[in-house]
């Protein structure tokens, strides 16, 4: 074996050898033959003697099968190791001796595959030189070195229809899905239906599928007549990969069984009507409705009732008909009198197609004797609406709308639900003789019971006689509807706060709104109206309400906001309030009583004296008068200004009307008060009838200017000591004169 390893020594040695082959070749081509590529070898197996991943050599086998016309020697094989060995780029392998047509030749590489090949396969190329008839040859093939990779095969059908009656070729789809190459692949084929015939052989195999290749085998099955819809066949596959490790799968493919084109038959008539007691005349239609030309027809025509005589022969041959195509078959049959009913004919079809293939479709058509004229009563009702609550006049009419009369009619009108509706007296009426196409109208009183809506079903049972004494019987079910009108009224309402004085704002008024009717009411609409100078809404959208549904009986609250005028004067109202539905509308009214409020007037404020600013102790007089005609409970007056602190609000209690009531409060004047007239808030607040009243009026007080009063006071103080002094100096001066008028003595 010549190999070529990956270093520079031998790389030299290899080039020289290689140069020396070369010349060696070229030397024989000059005096033997020509240096040509041929195609005499096929390669029929490569797999691995031992296969050892960075850790020594491997062994790959190479099996050559020769197909020349004249033998070869010397066959020398190189292998291209390039991608997967470590050491060696080339290595060679050569068989001495002579090869004859047909036979084998083994060659053996043995290199290193690298540790640092991860791929599940490797190309390797291989030249093979030989000599044949003095000339040497060479060929070349790419072989696939599986390194990590392990063959996969799948196996699929390209057509999956088959039809009944013919031989199919069914092409079989082998995939090597894996990562690596797959050898000696057998593939067996074997029918899973009885029905289902396997033509031909049924085993086929290749040498190697290498990884996303396709093997396409081709298997003919005989689909018999008798085979159903489905069918199936089932593919057992053996394949080794070239670590000569097996593997077997086992398939089940399905295929669908479908009917080639043939002729088919539909029978038809010109009438399905016949009468009784007589031969009635009808054409028969044999139409080809299939895809093929039927040939060699035998029509027979059996009737199924002795009753039913079919006139005249009963059987008919015909040599073709067409794809498409009809033929016209004039028969007689003869029906029984007093013979009623359906009766049918059957039609037994046989023919061939175009391949002899025999058919034999069994037909039926059907007839309908003519029935025997009798009455016919039928119940309907002039008026289908009622009231509920209420007894309802109602018409039933009868109507014979047959051909002959009827006899001894009886009717009976009932309710099943009494809870629901009840007919008043009897509702049992007879005749005894009603003629074709003659009306009899009933009249009869229906009470439906109070809050019943919707529809109420009333059952008639009818019961007359024909001509023969035939007797007929059945009940008729007559729907009517009720419905009732709605009937809306407020039944109560609540304002809150309450009571309600004049001057109020945001007052709700909590009305219920009750449907009293007999009838549901759909999009009722209330709308509060207004009473000038005395209440108005809130705001806009405040006076009114939408309710889109108010059954029987039923009833909501709704709630309204409204002002009320501060003008206006105690008392009774009634505000008006529009009810609308989709039916009606209703005008009615809701109370309002407007209750006395008390009014207290604050009548004066003052200062007990000239107060300025920084004034200290000042007494503060407020007079209030209760002007209204009612008593103000818990009165409480407040004055309220950012210069005035102190006591500076006062529980006065009850106050009647008409009563004044002085009140006194020692506050202190911030001396940053500007002089002059300063205003301040004075409120009241007050208890009335369990509600809390308050008014704020504003007042004004004047504060003097400080300069006035400090010169009168300086003024003042000194007139006082000018009065001390000229006292003091008086009385000084005679004290003097009488020490000296005592010196002078002695």
């Amino acid at each position: 074996m010549v190999v070529s390893r990956r270093n520079s020594g031998m790389f030299r040695f290899g080039c020289a050898g290689m140069v020396i082959l070369i010349s060696l070749v070229i030397l024989s081509s000059t005096s033997s033959g020509v240096f040509c590529a041929e195609t005499n070898f096929k390669v029929e197996d490569v797999s691995w003697r031992a296969l050892n991943i960075g850790v020594g050599n491997s062994t790959c086998i190479v099996q050559l099968r020769y197909y020349g016309d004249s033998p070869c020697s010397n066959v020398d094989g190189t292998l291209d190791v390039s991608q997967l060995s470590e050491s060696y780029t080339r290595v060679s392998d050569k068989y001495s001796g002579t090869v004859e047509n047909g036979g084998a030749v083994y060659l053996e590489f043995v290199f290193d595959v690298s540790s640092s090949s991860k791929a599940g396969w490797y190309k390797a190329p291989l030249t093979v030189n030989y000599m044949v008839d003095g000339r040497v040859l060479w060929e070349s093939f790419d072989l696939v070195l599986t390194v990590n990779g392990n063959p996969d095969l799948s196996c699929a059908t390209g057509g999956e229809r088959i039809l009944r009656g013919y031989i199919n070729e069914i092409p079989i789809i082998i995939r090597n899905d894996g990562d690596g190459v797959a050898r000696r692949v057998r593939v067996t084929v074997q029918s899973q239906d009885v029905y289902l015939t396997i033509i031909g052989p049924n085993e086929f195999s290749a040498d190697f599928l290498m990884p996303n290749e396709e093997w396409v085998v081709v298997v003919k099955a005989f689909a018999q007549l008798s085979i159903r819809d489905g069918s199936s066949i089932a593919l057992n596959v053996r394949y080794e990969d070239q670590e000569n490790v097996g593997y077997t799968k086992t398939t089940t493919i399905g295929l669908k069984v479908e009917d080639p084109d043939k002729p088919s038959m539909v029978v038809s008539a010109n009438t399905t009507k016949i009468s009784p007691g007589v031969t009635n005349g009808v054409l028969l239609s044999i139409l080809n409705s299939g895809g093929k030309e039927a040939m060699d027809l035998t029509i027979k025509l059996t009737p199924a009732s002795n009753q039913l005589t079919l006139v005249g022969n009963n059987t008919f041959s015909f040599p073709n008909l067409g794809a498409g195509e009809a033929l016209d078959l004039p028969i007689s049959l003869y029906l029984e009198p007093q013979t009623y009913g359906s009766l049918p004919l059957y039609v037994t079809i046989n023919y061939k197609d175009d391949r002899n293939g025999t058919y034999q479709d069994s037909l039926s058509i059907g007839f309908l004797s003519e029935e025997e004229p009798e009455p016919k009563v039928e119940v309907m009702a002039k008026r289908l609406q009622l009231q509920p609550n209420a007894i309802n006049s109602v018409t039933i009419i009868l109507e014979n709308r047959g051909e002959k009369a009827a006899k001894d009619l009886r009717i009976n009108l009932f309710s099943q639900t009494p809870e629901v509706a009840v007919v008043v007296g009897t509702g049992v009426e007879h005749r005894d003789f009603l003629g074709p196409n003659e009306t009899w109208e009933v009249q009869k009183e229906i009470f439906v019971q109070p809050n019943v809506y919707g529809a109420v079903p009333l059952y008639v049972q009818v019961q007359y006689q024909d001509e023969l004494n035939n007797r007929y019987s059945f009940t008729s079910t007559i729907g009517f509807e009720v419905k009732g009108t709605p009937s809306l009224a407020i039944s109560s309402v609540i304002y809150s706060p309450s009571p309600v004085f004049a001057g109020n704002r945001a007052v709700r008024a909590n009305c219920v709104v009750v449907n009293h009717g007999n009838y549901t009411a759909q999009d009722v609409s209330v709308t509060l109206g207004e009473i000038g100078g005395v209440v108005k809404p809130s705001y806009p959208g405040s006076d009114r309400v939408k309710i889109p549904f108010l059954t029987v009986g039923g009833s909501v609250s709704v709630q309204f906001l409204l002002d009320i005028d501060e003008n206006a004067k105690p008392g009774y109202y009634e505000i008006p309030v529009r009810i609308s539905t989709s039916t009606e509308n209703i005008s009615t009214v809701i109370p309002l009583t407007l209750s006395e409020k008390a009014k207290i007037l604050v009548d004066k404020i003052y200062f007990d004296r000239e107060v300025t600013p920084g004034a200290r102790n000042v007494k503060l007089f407020v007079e209030m008068l209760n002007v209204g005609n009612v008593t103000a409970e818990e009165v409480r007056v407040s004055v309220i200004s950012g210069y005035i602190t102190g006591s500076t609000t006062q529980l006065l209690g009850n106050m009647a009307s008409g009563t004044r009531r002085v009140v006194v409060m020692e506050v202190d004047v911030d001396n940053k008060v500007s002089p002059g007239e300063f205003p301040v808030d004075v409120e009241v607040s007050w208890s009335q009838d369990g509600r809390s009243m308050s008014e704020t009026s504003t007042k004004s007080l004047t504060i003097g200017e400080p300069g006035k009063v400090e010169i009168w006071a300086v003024v003042g103080v000194l007139a006082v000591l000018v009065a001390i002094v000229f006292i003091f100096r008086k009385k000084v001066k005679e004290v003097s004169k009488s020490f000296l008028y005592k010196l002078r003595g002695r």
